[in-house]
């Protein structure tokens, strides 16, 4: 089926979900928290998936800081596929979800500079910027923007 995950994909994941389960911040942007509610969705699939491999492997963990990823890799080659699968698909999901922002940035560089240069960057303020300011935006970061947001809501 899979290759069981390396510590590298432990690692992104105790990172996704440290990231996920951060609290929203106080002046979140729209695109900030649709990225949240994603996460949020994604890592309660997570738990479900693994709520019985959690309870026998790592019921003593105390949550936080990666360490119930850290624990699902000590037990790698214990868990569950159907667990497995879930963590792979959302490990897979945090890596497009960056690809993602990797080409929206690059394809509305000119655009940042230009209209969002004073944008202090984090929680989705620059995309909230260009959104906001999309009658000044070219058309391809338009079109980036516009499939980035359908990818959230997904």
């Amino acid at each position: 089926m899979f290759q069981r995950f390396s510590p590298l994909v432990c690692t992104i994941l105790g990172l996704g979900v440290a990231v996920a389960m951060a609290g929203p911040a106080a002046a979140q942007s729209d695109v900030a928290r649709l990225a949240q509610e994603k996460a949020e969705r994604s890592v309660q699939k997570v738990l479900k998936d693994c709520e019985k491999d959690l309870s026998t492997y790592c019921s003593q963990v105390t949550p936080g800081d990666g360490r119930l990823a850290l624990c699902m890799m000590a037990h790698e080659d214990k868990i569950s596929d159907t667990c497995f699968t879930s963590i792979f698909e959302f490990v897979d999901g945090v890596e497009l979800g960056l690809s993602n922002i990797w080409r929206a940035a690059e394809v509305c560089e000119n655009d940042i500079e230009k209209n969002c240069a004073d944008v202090d960057p984090g929680e989705g303020r620059i995309a909230q910027c260009l959104i906001d300011k999309k009658e000044l935006v070219s058309t391809p970061c338009k079109a980036e923007l516009a499939g980035l947001q359908t990818r959230l809501k997904n």
